[in-house]
């Protein structure tokens, strides 16, 4: 690996965790300059990270002028959860077969973390989301899941803010904690069902929140 590519990736690494963390927010206007002074590194260097970024679904241009952090569309939102339907159930049968005792009690730890109103939920999810992909021992699964988790990285956020949301999530994730732990796969396919339903309903709600933010 080249000097050049390894700055370009570290670049991105960083703007990439900045957007995902909720630093740099939905709607923000992005200039070369900013950047650069930001990471300490050539204008060249942001703009090849900025385009992969923009490959990537994090990163738009702007209806006035240049870039900025993407504000996904209600019609965006519609087609990442029609996709999760399908594939995260997998992502968990797949994880109920092959996951070892470790990993199991493992996930069950961190879901009982989830409480509501509190302030690290979505670190909380973030953890349990790394651990159902690692287990589910499928790395093409785990890239193609990851790359839909972070395109709705900021309704998340706003998501888990509600206390009410939360209260009924740690329930959901307790119902699939429990199939999980019997190794029922298709119980706890249907228990990811049932919490993805809800989870796209509170993001929808998110929406109108985020649209306002963005205005």
């Amino acid at each position: 690996m080249t000097q050049d590519k390894l700055v370009r990736d570290k670049v991105v690494d960083a703007l990439r965790r900045a957007i995902v963390d909720g630093a740099l927010l939905p709607g923000r206007r992005l200039t070369e300059r900013e950047l650069t002074e930001l990471t300490g590194v050539s204008r060249t260097s942001v703009r090849e990270a900025l385009r992969r970024l923009q490959a990537e679904g994090l990163v738009e241009e702007s209806p006035s002028r240049g870039l900025r952090v993407s504000v996904p569309t209600r019609e965006e939102v519609e087609q990442i959860y029609e996709i999760r339907a399908e594939l995260e159930p997998l992502a968990v049968r797949l994880f109920v077969e092959r996951a070892s005792r470790e990993e199991v009690d493992m996930l069950a730890r961190v879901a009982q973390e989830v409480t509501p109103g509190g302030e690290g939920n979505k670190d909380v999810l973030d953890r349990f989301d790394q651990i159902l992909l690692g287990g589910c021992r499928n790395p093409m699964l785990a890239e193609l899941l990851g790359g839909l988790y972070s395109r709705i990285h900021s309704l998340r956020r706003i998501s888990v803010a509600s206390e009410d949301r939360m209260a009924a999530a740690k329930q959901e994730y307790a119902e699939l904690i429990e199939a999980i732990g019997r190794r029922s796969a298709p119980d706890a396919a249907d228990a990811a069902r049932r919490h993805l339903s809800a989870a796209r309903a509170s993001v929808m709600t998110a929406m109108s929140v985020l649209m306002q933010e963005a205005d």
